[in-house]
């Protein structure tokens, strides 16, 4: 149980470290960007964030039900 709590911890870092908008992995991109000299907007940033947020949720609803057709 300690190993299965352990391995799903990492997953869940690993994921979250993914270049993609509204992971941190997104964040630290801009971050990035800004310590070579490049400054985005807030408001642009916020809604980069907003798509990415949008996108993961969209992906979390197809995968959800595409596993609840193939249980029926």
């Amino acid at each position: 149980l300690v190993w299965l709590t352990a391995m799903l911890s990492i997953n869940v870092g690993i994921f979250n470290l993914l270049p993609f908008p509204a992971l941190d992995g997104g964040r630290i991109i801009f971050v990035i960007l800004e310590m070579i000299g490049i400054k985005v907007s807030k408001k642009i940033e916020e809604k980069i964030h907003l798509v990415g947020v949008l996108l993961l949720l969209l992906l979390f609803v197809l995968i959800t039900g595409n596993d609840i057709k193939k249980l029926f």
